[in-house]
């Protein structure tokens, strides 16, 4: 089965590509976090994806793969950044950043 990712970058229009589903491990839950838009659910997803990325940290890893997990732990620390920043203004719904998830380039 094909998933539909949207590739946002600041300094590019929106490009869209189709990756398949489960072809990391850590994927879905990584995708469950940058896409999600409750506030409540968040950090949970944050959570979520991150001890699945470093589950996958513990076993040997290389090229592409290692190259879209570490853009994914980039990626989760500009959303965590984001959203404490978003914190501290009055609110607001939650989107996921312009580059959150370039992790699958």
């Amino acid at each position: 089965m094909w998933a539909r990712v949207f590739i946002l970058e600041k300094e590019s229009p929106t490009r869209e590509v189709l990756v398949m589903d489960g072809i990391y491990s850590w994927q879905a839950a990584y995708l469950a976090a940058v896409c999600e838009t409750d506030d409540s659910l968040m950090d949970g997803r944050i959570l979520e994806a991150r001890s699945a990325l470093e589950q996958r940290l513990l076993s040997p890893i290389e090229g592409e793969e290692y190259r879209a997990v570490k853009n994914a732990e980039k990626a989760l620390e500009e959303l965590r950044s984001e959203r404490i920043r978003n914190s501290r203004l009055p609110r607001q719904t939650s989107e996921p950043s312009q580059s959150t998830l370039h992790a699958f380039e």
